[in-house]
Formats: structure tokens, sequence, C-alpha cells
């Protein structure tokens, strides 16, 4: 991919893209997550919506970027066939911030002094997020953010649509100790998603009678896990919760899988894009809260994952920060409507009316915090790597301490 790319959500021409209209309404609007809000065509707009998106497309989270850009683009595409963003035409640019915090800082900048961009969407490590709130928040530039993450963040500037700890790590904790154990040996990256995530899990656990006998950090890249799995076998904990960033957690699933030293692996951290690419034997079995699994039964979902693998190939699978990255897309052009502008401060006061049926079922932006009520869902990783759901929580909330965002 080239490091800049400019393109319009389809690359029909403009004959291809009001057929694309035609055959939406012809077929019917339901086919469309949100096709209800009526938005109108694009005749009736002077204006069009220009979005940044940057990831990881290269580097540690290379497998999620891609997933990520693809529903994305999706989101674009099917809102753009709809009418687009508040009558709208969606237009977008692409970079990769190499899941770097440099590239992260150069890309967000890049976006706001350079091509003079609506909104920045996208990211997935807490250290993209970070570095781009360095320089987009003081230049008063919305980010939606989709990657589930640590919580805390208490920013007019900053939307998310991810997993915060109180919607996957409170109600996952009490399920455990009554259905696996109470002793849990937590394993991750050294960096600030699995470390504020361990606090919270240890909490979680000590509010319920349960105990952390040990977190341990290890940086990007670690090969051998040798050591720390004797340090488990040796511990005897009844739950083994791992918090590895990309390929790490591959790394570390295959070699716990084949030491056995013992407890039931689990996470928040782990979805289809990585489990479907291991030896079925090394993940069957772990047990998994995200907010989304394409295995989730439901029409909604069913139509969201025919239109996603007609679009991008049958082999491709979609996870939770995909998922969500799809819904930060129609958050935005929802907000675009029911402000009537593309104006930052007049969206960001727009963003707690929005909600939508989403492929993971029904979420609504919170206007305290500008989280999302996002669902929370357990799931059991089969040997295909695909996931089936053990209880589904519903949407959850989210809660930010001592976050109470004024309109402007």
């Amino acid at each position: 991919m080239k490091d800049q790319e400019l393109q319009h959500s389809d690359s029909q021409a403009a004959n291809g893209a009001l057929m694309q209209r035609r055959h939406v309404l012809k077929t019917g609007a339901s086919a469309l997550v949100g096709a209800t809000t009526g938005f109108p065509v694009f005749a009736q707009a002077k204006n069009k919506v220009k979005i940044g998106f940057h990831t990881a497309l290269t580097g540690l989270e290379t497998l999620l970027g891609e997933a990520q850009l693809n529903c994305f683009k999706l989101a674009v595409e099917e809102i753009n066939a709809a009418g687009g963003a508040g009558g709208r035409e969606i237009e977008y640019l692409v970079e990769d911030n190499q899941t770097s915090t440099r590239g992260a800082i150069d890309k967000t900048r890049k976006f706001i002094g350079t091509d003079k961009v609506d909104v920045i969407i996208g990211m997935i490590t807490s250290l993209e997020r970070a570095a781009a709130l360095s320089v987009s928040v003081p230049a008063k530039k919305l980010v939606i953010y989709p990657t589930y993450y640590e919580g805390g963040e208490c920013q007019r500037y900053l939307a998310c649509t991810g997993q915060i700890p109180n919607q996957s790590i409170d109600p996952f904790a009490p399920w455990i100790m009554q259905n696996v154990g109470k002793t849990v040996y937590i394993l991750g990256s050294d960096y600030a998603w699995p470390k504020k995530t361990a606090e919270a899990i240890s909490a979680a656990f000590e509010k319920s009678g349960g105990k952390v006998v040990k977190a341990e950090f290890f940086p990007f890249g670690t090969q051998d896990f040798g050591p720390a799995l004797d340090r488990i076998r040796a511990a005897k904990p009844d739950v083994v919760w791992e918090l590895f960033a990309g390929n790490d957690a591959v790394s570390f699933i295959k070699q716990f899988a084949s030491y056995k030293p013992g407890g039931q692996l689990l996470t928040n951290g782990l979805d289809e894009l990585f489990t479907t690419s291991v030896e079925g034997s090394s993940v069957e079995g772990i047990i998994v809260n995200q907010s989304y699994f394409s295995t989730l039964p439901s029409k909604t979902n069913t139509a969201f994952l025919e239109r996603y693998r007609k679009r991008f190939g049958k082999e491709k699978h979609v996870n939770a920060i995909a998922e969500a990255t799809y819904n930060a897309v129609w958050v935005y052009a929802k907000a675009v409507q029911a402000a009537g502008s593309t104006d930052t401060e007049k969206v960001i006061n727009a963003l707690g009316s929005v909600s939508l049926e989403a492929p993971q079922g029904a979420i609504r932006m919170d206007p305290s915090n500008n989280h999302m009520h996002t669902n929370s869902i357990i799931g059991r990783c089969r040997k295909d790597g695909m996931f089936d759901i053990v209880k589904n929580f519903g949407a959850i909330k989210p809660e930010v301490p001592s976050c109470n965002l004024p309109k402007a």
C-alpha cells in the first residue's frame, strides 16, 4: 500500500456509484446498518466529508490493521451508497503508522495540517492513540479510536467505540470465579494496555474473593517464554490470563499449548484473526471476552458478514477491533447528520445522540465520556479457531471515573 492513499469510498465512476445507490434503494435500505436514518442524496449537499484513517499496516499489529482497514472501507462504501453522511459524500485518506509512536504522530500531524481532514479514525495500540492525541487535542480535532483499551481517557476530542475494563473484565471475572477458578496468573506485553488491564483484573478478582498470583510483562518480540511457563507450573494457578500484543500472543499460545503448564488460558485480547492462524489444538478451549465474535447468531451480523466476505473474500475474518471500526464510521456519519454540519464542535455535541443496531448488537454513545455502550460477550475457542458463544451480557454502560464531559 502506498504511504498516502487518497480515494473516494468507491473506485467506480459516478455512474457506477449512482447504480449502486439505486440498487440499495431497490433491495431495501434495511440491508445496511443504520440505513433507516434516511440520509439525503449527495445532490442536496455542497460539501464532502474527509476522513483520515491511519493504523498499523506494517509492524507488530499488521494482521489487525488490515482487517480494520477493510471494515473502515466497507462502512464508507455503505454510507455513501445510502446517500452519505448527512447527504455529504465521504472521501478518505489512508496512512500506515507502522505500529509506532513516531508514525502515529507524523500521520496525525499530516492529516490535520496538510490534508485538512474533518476527523481521524483508526489505530490499534494505546501507544498509537496517546501519540495521536498529543497532536489532535491541541488542534481540537476529533479522533475516533475503535480498539478496546485500558480505559481512563476523559477527553472531549476523543471518542471510543471499543471495550474498556468495566465492560470486559468486570462481568468476566465473576463468571470466571464461578465457572473456572479463583487464582490467576497474568502475563503480557510491557506497555500501557496490559499493565493497566492487569490492575483492573486484580481489582475485579479481589472484589469477588479471588487473587492474582503474579503479573509479568515482557518486551515486544520475546521469543522464549519457557522460564515464565516454568513459573506458572510452579504457581499452579486456576487461570492464566494472557495480554500479549500482536504476533507475541501467537508465540505465547503455541508455547503454552506445547508446554502444558496447567491452568485455563483466557484473555480479553484475542480473536478470530489470531486463533484461525494457529494450529487448532493450540487454541481449542481458550476462553475470551470481546464485544464481538463473528459467530454471533443474529440477522444483522449474518448480513454484515455476507457483505464483508463478498467485498473482501470468503476466507477473510472479522474481529472485535474491525467491527468497532465499522461502527466508528457509522457513528461519525450519524453524528454529522444530527449536527447538520462537519464542524468538529457540533459533531462532538451530537455524538451522545447516536445509536445503531451494529453487528455486535444494539450500541450507543455515552455523552458523559464519549465512549460506546458496547456488548460484553464470552466465547470459547473451537478447534477451527472460531468461537462458541458461552455468555452474552449485552450492552454495558462505559465507566470512566470522574468524567463528565460538558458540551461546548
